[in-house]
């Protein structure tokens, strides 16, 4: 631990955190003050002052994530954080499921392609009219269904938009996925997804056991469309969060992806107007 470093991040971020609206009266400090920190970290006021003084050990991980939230760092800030304290970051899980801007400026300019923002957990946000075309209104979906992980493990027309040979590959691949968000996150949605996808499917059950991890960042897919089988690679973006992906799908070179793709460009439009 670096610990002159820490004292002095966490009084440089004490003091740009703008004090909120339960905090009144007369303040001769321009950010918080330690005692108001301590009390949303849930830590003694006496502690974080050591820790601002550089006098105690080094925090548990688990103060260090509650120091983070109290502060209202970023994902930068709070990876800063877990590196001075020597222990690896840990991301903050998403406070709500509003597509990343950044992502949907990008998703705005996709109109030749198929394309869709999702969150780690598997639930759309946005969508393209190709990506509604060949996937369905994922905006349709409520509650666990709003998640693809869970759909795909419930209910067998999911998989019916994926060339049938390409299924135990895609099952697999979305599982070690899974695993790899919920190793990252270790939150209560994360947790709770996994645990009723146990519960509720045996194949899941089988395939989480094997304890595969691996984080999805190009795939070729073979999709069913209504233009016929496409030959698609899926490309998985972001924007610096971990919690949000731009999955985009692009035609393979050398086959007609193309040109279907386009032709559910013109279906979509026609029904569109229709």
């Amino acid at each position: 631990m670096d610990g002159d470093q820490l004292a002095q991040f966490l009084r440089t971020r004490r003091a740009a955190v703008r004090p909120g609206d339960a905090t009144t009266g007369l303040r001769r400090v321009s950010g918080l003050r330690r005692e108001e920190v301590a009390e949303r970290a849930g830590i003694s006021p006496d502690y974080y002052t050591r820790l601002e003084q550089n006098r105690t050990s080094r925090p548990s991980a688990q103060v260090v994530a509650a120091l983070a939230t109290a502060l209202d760092m970023t994902e930068a800030q709070r990876a800063h954080l877990h590196r001075l304290t020597g222990h690896q970051a840990q991301p903050s899980p998403p406070q709500n499921l509003a597509p990343e801007p950044a992502l949907l400026r990008v998703l705005d300019q996709l109109t030749s392609t198929a394309a869709h923002i999702m969150t780690d957990l598997g639930e759309t946000l946005a969508q393209n009219a190709n990506s509604v075309a060949l996937f369905g209104d994922a905006s349709l979906h409520t509650g666990a269904r709003r998640s693809t992980y869970y759909r795909w493990f419930t209910d067998p027309t999911a998989r019916e938009v994926f060339a049938e040979e390409t299924r135990d590959r895609e099952t697999r691949a979305r599982v070690a996925d899974l695993r790899a968000t919920w190793v990252r996150r270790s939150d209560a949605a994360a947790r709770e997804l996994v645990d009723r996808l146990r519960r509720e499917s045996e194949e899941f059950e089988g395939l989480w056991a094997a304890h595969e991890v691996a984080a999805r960042f190009t795939e070729r897919k073979r999709i069913i469309g209504p233009t016929g089988v496409l030959e698609l690679y899926a490309q998985f973006l972001s924007a610096g969060s971990p919690h949000q992906v731009l999955v985009v799908f692009t035609p393979v070179p050398g086959t007609d992806a193309a040109g279907r793709l386009s032709r559910i460009g013109e279906l979509s439009q026609a029904a569109a107007g229709t």
